[in-house]
């Protein structure tokens, strides 16, 4: 008995010892999360998820599936949305299943505008990749091919403001935007370079006064072509300058 008992007693003492150390694991680990710069000071921040507005379409299209960012990202989009210039067109690059055009369109609908919006995408994969500065997870095919052009037409039908461009940008900018001579919102979310040192040279310069061009894939490190891209092109032209946000996403537009 007095064996068995010891038994049991060395146990329970390893499993409390095993129980400990995963605990203090766990804490060092909420401690460093709470300490890095993505959750610093969480509990002080506004909750942007119950900004009027904001929080019920952002909520709605993500439970959609089809968006594929969470909230910190659509809110970049959404103000983006807010300051854009009246009266302009507006393009997404890189549409995928057509969730960020969806929110892009309800933000201005909310506004109570609705600007010819241009939603431009192969549906059939990356047709660029650059070997040297992309990663090769998206220099494989087969990466977001589970769309097409009539799934998202579909899903975007209620918005007779929305017009895609179906085709690798290189080739369907400069036939289809040429004689537009201003944009109000440039959203680019190609991952990949060729594509986004294209539409940084192509739109840019084509920003309204005040508009911005949003570049999804710059902070994200599984990008780094798009991050070369954007660094690249800021370095070149010094009218043009950029913020890196903390959602991984870059605001390129004109320096004052």
């Amino acid at each position: 008995m007095a064996t068995a008992a010891g038994g049991h007693a060395e146990r329970d003492a390893d499993r409390y010892r095993a129980l400990k150390t995963a605990y203090d694991d766990l804490e060092r680990r909420h401690a460093e999360l709470l300490a890095s710069y993505y959750f610093s000071g969480a509990r002080k921040k506004i909750d942007i998820s119950s900004l009027p507005g904001f929080g019920e379409i952002a909520s709605r299209v993500r439970a959609e599936g089809r968006a594929g960012m969470h909230d910190d990202r659509l809110y970049t989009l959404w103000q983006a949305v807010q300051r854009a210039p009246d009266g302009l067109p507006v393009v997404e690059v890189g549409a995928y299943q057509g969730g960020s055009a969806k929110f892009v369109a309800e933000s201005f609908r909310a506004r109570g505008q609705a600007p010819h919006f241009y939603v431009c995408d192969t549906f059939s994969g990356h047709a660029r990749t650059d070997d040297a500065r992309d990663d090769i997870r998206h220099r494989t095919r087969g990466k977001f091919l589970d769309t097409s052009a009539a799934r998202v037409g579909e899903y975007l039908a209620g918005y007779p403001n929305v017009e895609l461009v179906v085709g690798d940008i290189l080739e369907t900018a400069p036939a289809r935007f040429a004689s537009v001579p201003a944009f109000a919102l440039v959203h680019v979310d190609v991952d990949v370079y060729p594509p986004t040192e294209f539409c940084l040279r192509f739109f840019a310069p084509r920003l309204a006064p005040g508009a911005l061009l949003v570049v999804d894939d710059y902070g994200f490190t599984t990008c780094p072509g798009a991050k070369t891209a954007v660094d690249e092109f800021v370095a070149a032209h010094r009218e043009f300058t950029m913020v890196h946000l903390l959602s991984g996403q870059a605001l390129v537009f004109r320096a004052a």
